[in-house]
């Protein structure tokens, strides 16, 4: 658990996971350059399971991985400094992944504390749908799949894939994507053992590494490495500004964009970046070869992309993928 400045939030927090029916863990605190009294309501909690760390204030992610070299347990749950644990949250976790021993990470489904708004609701509403690994794996690009203090990773798993990187998108998201890529397996446990607390001050919401800019960038970073799209190239399903800059974003990694389709008379015949823009009656038999990416973000747009999509012979999460 990295935090900064969680006074506010702290006690709260603490008392959820010293409530913990499973008892065997060890808590690392990391103090990411608190300058309220943070550190001091960690130090409060006289237990010994709880280890209070101070390295330099250099962010989320140093603090993360500094943390993460501390543990000493086969297993790393994750945790953040303003959220609150269900009493049996990781007894219930590690009883899901005694039974399934193929899985690397396992997360559970979470409710929202305090929204402000129903955007992060719908958000974990779609989330908590993605209980198996392929539903997760299929929707590794709309958003992350994972709530991340909602999760457990295999300490062994997370060394191997180098821990969090600190790119310009989303630590978390991409942690997934990696895992993901690498084949790791994941799971999900279908009960809300999470509460997971709402704010303005969410980095979600203030910093630019969590912005459309980054998020588009990450996409097309992990898109070009899928398998054929350095053969076959892309071709997009919406030539609205999503698809616009994820296009670019793609070019800006080497892929080749093949086209557009998209349902709007006054774009169709158009081209974008280089590429044509067709009506979507042609999906299916027009740069049939490429991986197609739908990226239509109007309300209903993804399902009914996916239905026309496998109903020309698509198969999500092969040949073709949902980035909204």
């Amino acid at each position: 658990m990295s935090f900064h400045n969680a006074e506010a939030t702290l006690r709260e927090t603490m008392a959820s996971l010293l409530g913990q029916t499973f008892r065997e863990w060890e808590l690392i605190a990391v103090d990411d350059g608190s300058t309220d009294a943070s550190a001091a309501v960690v130090a409060s909690f006289a237990d010994p399971r709880v280890r209070l760390l101070q390295p330099p204030g250099r962010g989320l992610v140093p603090a993360l991985n500094h943390g993460a070299a501390a543990v000493g347990g086969d297993w790393i749950v994750r945790m953040d400094a303003d959220d609150i644990c269900h009493p049996e949250r990781i007894e219930k976790l590690l009883a899901f992944a005694d039974t399934r021993p193929d899985l690397d990470v396992v997360a559970s489904q979470v409710t929202v504390l305090d929204p402000l708004g129903d955007g992060l609701v719908r958000f974990v509403e779609w989330a908590n749908q993605l209980l198996d690994h392929d539903a997760i794996s299929r929707g590794r690009f709309i958003e992350s799949p994972i709530v991340q203090p909602s999760a457990m990773i295999r300490r062994s798993t997370f060394e191997d894939i180098g821990g969090y990187q600190d790119p310009i998108w989303a630590e978390d998201h991409d942690l997934w994507l990696r895992l993901l890529e690498s084949g790791v397996r994941f799971g999900k446990v279908a009960e809300p053992l999470l509460q997971w607390r709402d704010s303005w001050t969410r980095l979600t919401r203030t910093h630019p590494r969590y912005g459309d800019d980054a998020r588009s960038r990450m996409r097309a970073r992990y898109l070009s490495r899928l398998p054929g799209v350095g053969e076959h190239g892309i071709v997009v399903a919406g030539a609205g500004p999503i698809g616009k800059l994820l296009a670019r974003h793609l070019l800006d990694e080497g892929v080749t964009l093949r086209g557009f389709f998209d349902v709007h008379p006054r774009r169709i015949g158009e081209r974008i970046h280089g590429a044509e823009v067709a009506d979507n009656t042609r999906l299916g038999s027009l740069w049939r070869d490429g991986v197609l990416i739908s990226a239509v973000g109007v309300p209903g747009g993804r399902q009914q992309v996916l239905d026309l999509a496998l109903g020309r012979g698509y198969q999500e999460g092969g040949d073709f993928w949902s980035v909204c």
